[in-house]
């Protein structure tokens, strides 16, 4: 009579729990682990297998916890070095005499042809980056500041006059003005 219930009662739940954690071992290799030695060790030894195994998604789950903290440490400096850069940049056209020194220090490389080009690289990288980096004030100034470049980066069509040329020109005074301003938002 004892040993009915136990066989009757207690193995089938023992079982099922066994089936369900056994079930859960597959879902969690498929989804996570992809490696077929314990796909095949999963199905060959069934249930057998499943606390090894247990032990084995307890080890993938501290390193995917490991590696997310370390992507999201990247992630931070990654976004703060971005912001540096642009903001980097918009002092660069702020200041006509930082103009100067960068034509004087690289004379081998066009000046306005760099600024404008770095311009393009640190903010026209992922709009994601962008949004994390900077609030919607300073995401619309930046915009218009964007608009602004394009429009005069257009007009020269591949073609950049000298530094000290461009300096003499509207669009400069306009692009150096509009950089003050947005500078000053920003800090």
């Amino acid at each position: 009579m004892h040993d009915s219930i136990i066989f009757k009662i207690v193995f089938p739940i023992i079982y099922s729990i066994a089936m369900i954690l056994w079930i859960y071992c597959i879902w969690f290799l498929n989804k996570y682990d992809k490696n077929t030695n314990r796909l095949i060790m999963l199905v060959i030894l069934n249930v057998y297998y499943v606390p090894f195994y247990l032990f084995r998604i307890k080890k993938i789950r501290k390193e995917n916890r490991i590696k997310a903290i370390s992507d999201e440490i990247y992630d931070s400096n990654f976004i703060r070095m971005s912001r540096n850069s642009i903001i980097e940049n918009l002092e660069l056209w702020t200041s006509k005499e930082k103009q100067l020194e960068f034509q004087d220090s690289e004379s081998d490389l066009n000046q306005l042809q760099e600024l404008f080009q770095q311009w393009e690289n640190f903010y026209r990288i992922d709009n994601k980056i962008i949004n994390e980096a900077f609030n919607d004030s300073e995401k619309e100034l930046l915009k218009t500041f964007d608009e602004s470049i394009m429009t005069c980066n257009d007009k020269f069509n591949g073609v950049y006059p000298n530094i000290v040329e461009f300096q003499k020109t509207n669009d400069w005074k306009v692009l150096n003005r509009l950089a003050i301003e947005i500078k000053k938002e920003i800090n």
